[in-house]
């Protein structure tokens, strides 16, 4: 009981502190340890899997060039009428496919208008990370 008493008094310093403040407005790279769901090869079988199981049908994809001769693909299935959508993450460079959530709802549209391009200079990482 005291060990959970000490544990939340320090939390709650930690939360109030004015350095874990700054700490907490800014991005930083982190691994975490995540449980997915993955498969050997291409992302075809939990397409399928989900296209069987779920009716979600792919319905973004995105193309994410990495440093590594092939790039990575992340793909959204969804079904609005379940509603349901999974977010896959396919590495050909590992020969993996990966899910890595799903969600009881489908992806809504913030309708928030695009602004003009716009790109860091090279030597500027994305977010300062």
């Amino acid at each position: 009981m005291t060990a959970k008493v000490i544990i939340s008094v320090l939390w709650f310093l930690f939360l109030v502190t004015p350095e874990a403040q700054a700490v907490k407005d800014k991005p930083f790279a982190q691994i975490v340890p995540m449980q997915v769901l993955c498969t050997k090869g291409g992302p075809e079988y939990l397409i399928l899997e989900l296209m069987e199981k779920y009716n979600e049908v792919p319905a973004y994809t995105m193309q994410i060039s990495v440093d590594h001769p092939l790039p990575l693909a992340m793909i959204i299935t969804e079904n609005k009428n379940n509603p349901s959508s999974t977010v896959i993450l396919a590495n050909p460079n590992l020969d993996m496919s990966c899910i890595f959530m799903t969600s009881k709802d489908s992806l809504l549209a913030t309708e928030a208008e695009s602004l003009p391009a716009k790109q860091p200079s090279d030597e500027d990482s994305k977010l300062g990370v």
